[in-house]
């Protein structure tokens, strides 16, 4: 109990020394990565079960569309969503679990089930999906953070820290730059000529050509933004967070978008939390009417 009054003491001598900086003009402080980790791991909130009330606005590939959903979620476990469009009627049932994708269609004239894999959102958000991310997504956790200081290069962008994970020499012939130099708001793209790229990509696996960022908040260190610049498929991934509440024992963002962009076409999901209840269990109905035809994709 004593370790952790301490840690809070300095997580809250830290942030007010950021605050007067910042009120007077300055950037915050630079830490230590492994210091940035410590205290963003602290603000986590990991609730057993949550239900929430969303209003979504999503863009897939110019396909605007706004619906409410209501979202039940035991943790590591499923994820149960029911959409509704402006109308009020239920158009779609989605459960999401480690390993399986449960989906039914509701729509007049489209009406199916889909009994699969995370595989049928491939082709449809041009990246991959698991529920992992999913479920990191709507509780604010980072994805793919290493708890690891070794693992990232620290600098200071305004008023958030930012993390930028280390790569190797072959990827830095890839994009011409150091981890070290990369401004926070470059996109990196691949410069090398054609056969420094070939080379490289034959040598290399999508987890090398992955160069990821994550900013936190200078006061309280909650994840703000996540980018991910997928060099081997030519794609990046950006999630932002923000208005924070206090929940469920760490913060919980209730604003949340996710853009995906590759030389196909971008999209982006917009979510905010209406309203939100944590540990309580609910149930996660889910039937296929036999009339239904079941389709082996959306």
């Amino acid at each position: 109990m004593r370790g952790v009054c301490l840690f809070l003491a300095v997580v809250i001598a830290t942030g007010c020394t950021n605050m007067r900086r910042l009120e007077r003009g300055k950037p915050i402080r630079s830490e230590s990565a492994s210091a940035i980790l410590r205290k963003h791991l602290a603000t986590n909130a990991q609730p057993q079960w949550a239900a929430m009330r969303m209003q979504v606005e999503a863009d897939i590939a110019g396909d605007r569309n706004s619906f409410k959903v209501n979202a039940r979620m035991r943790r590591d476990s499923a994820i149960w969503m029911s959409i509704t469009p402006a109308l009020g009627v239920e158009a779609a049932r989605i459960v999401l679990t480690k390993d399986s994708v449960r989906f039914l269609s509701k729509v007049p004239g489209n009406r199916f089930g889909y009994l699969g894999t995370y595989a049928a959102f491939d082709s449809l958000l041009v990246t991959e999906l698991s529920y992992e991310m999913a479920q990191r997504i709507i509780t604010g956790e980072a994805i793919n953070l290493l708890d690891e200081d070794s693992k990232y290069v620290s600098k200071v962008d305004g008023r958030e820290h930012l993390l930028i994970s280390k790569y190797k020499r072959r990827v830095r012939r890839l994009v011409g730059v150091k981890e070290k130099e990369i401004n926070p708001e470059d996109s990196l793209s691949v410069e090398a000529t054609p056969e420094v790229q070939e080379r490289v990509l034959s040598r290399s696996d999508d987890e090398d050509l992955l160069v990821k960022r994550y900013w936190f908040d200078g006061l309280g260190y909650q994840l703000t933004r996540t980018k991910f610049d997928d060099l081997y498929n030519g794609r990046s991934v950006e999630i932002g967070h923000g208005s924070f509440e206090p929940e469920a024992g760490g913060w919980i963002p209730h604003r949340t978008e996710l853009i995906i962009s590759s030389p196909s076409g971008a999209h982006s999901v917009a979510i905010e939390i209406l309203r939100a209840r944590y540990d309580k269990e609910y149930p996660m109905p889910f039937e296929i009417p036999e009339e239904f035809e079941l389709r082996d994709g959306f």
